[in-house]
């Protein structure tokens, strides 16, 4: 059973450069397609007890199906082993998310259904996990703030029987790098499932109400090789805007300031070298700023 242990020191570092992320798209249907705690890349569980009939458990069939599909594969929680009934508490991580490179607002989105009432599920969030550590590990450094009450639709004590979007607001939290985590709560009276399916990052809440800034920066990437990136920008006001380039585990590989006159124009960095893959250019002046992604081929 994947739970987590305590850890060294380096070996904690390690885990954290490695598990750093800049956006979340997961449905579980690569990895949970087969039973067992097959957890995506960086995803992790801990659980108080070592059963893994009751730990946050790969269900091949009981995710949210898609247009033509009735199921898909999803990831559940339970507290009842086909013999016990457990006062039961189980944490879900999601990678650690860098967030730090959208303009304005940015949520948490996701799907959830539950089977029988009985237990809690709560939506946390931490800018200083020490991940290795139990979450529930009284150190100084380590806070989890419940954004439960936020989330909207409300989930509830019970939450719902059928499929429901869900989206929390992680604005005030993106900062600095952060984890999320879904945690499961449940008394010995009664067996309760929860299932998660479709857990992504995103700049519209699921009421799919966009957020409208003003006087914001407008970026695209119109080509991009290991050379070179070619840009199209608008800004609202002539400044010098800091341009950057990063690559996707948070690492500056370009940066300029550019002087840049109020409207639509088009800019290309040049003498470049990078591999191919993803890339995000941030775009910024000190007020607001946006971001664009790059893919080099």
């Amino acid at each position: 059973m994947k739970h987590l242990f305590l850890l060294s020191l380096l070996a904690i570092s390690a885990l954290n450069a490695s598990a750093q992320v800049t956006s979340l798209n997961e449905n579980f249907n690569s990895n949970c397609a087969v039973l067992g705690e097959n957890y995506p890349n960086y995803w992790s569980e801990y659980d108080i007890y070592s059963n893994p009939m009751i730990a946050w458990t790969c269900g091949p069939s009981d995710g949210r199906g898609t247009s033509g599909s009735t199921t898909s594969p999803g990831i559940k929680c339970n507290n009842d082993d086909g013999f016990t009934t457990y006062t039961d508490t189980a944490w879900l991580f999601t990678p650690q998310l860098n967030l730090s490179f959208y303009s304005g607002s940015i949520y948490l989105q996701f799907d959830t259904k539950f089977l029988n009432d009985g237990a809690r599920l709560s939506i946390l969030v931490s800018n200083n996990y020490q991940a290795g550590w139990p979450p529930d590990t009284l150190l100084a450094e380590q806070t989890w703030d419940d954004l439960t009450s936020g989330v909207s639709p409300d989930l509830g004590n019970t939450g719902s029987a059928t499929w429901t979007t869900h989206s929390v607001d992680l604005t005030a939290y993106k900062a600095a790098p952060l984890y999320v985590a879904f945690r499961y709560t449940s008394a010995s009276t009664s067996s309760s499932t929860w299932i998660i399916d479709n857990v992504s990052t995103t700049q519209t809440p699921a009421n799919g109400v966009p957020v409208i800034e003003k006087n914001a920066l407008s970026l695209n990437v119109v080509g991009a090789t290991p050379g070179k990136i070619v840009l199209s920008y608008s800004v609202p006001v002539a400044a010098a805007y800091h341009l950057a380039v990063y690559d996707m585990v948070g690492r500056v590989v370009y940066k300029e300031t550019l002087n840049a006159q109020a409207g639509v124009a088009t800019h290309i960095i040049n003498d470049l070298d990078l591999q191919e893959g993803m890339y995000l250019v941030k775009m910024d002046n000190g007020v607001t700023h946006t971001t664009a992604k790059a893919m080099v081929r």
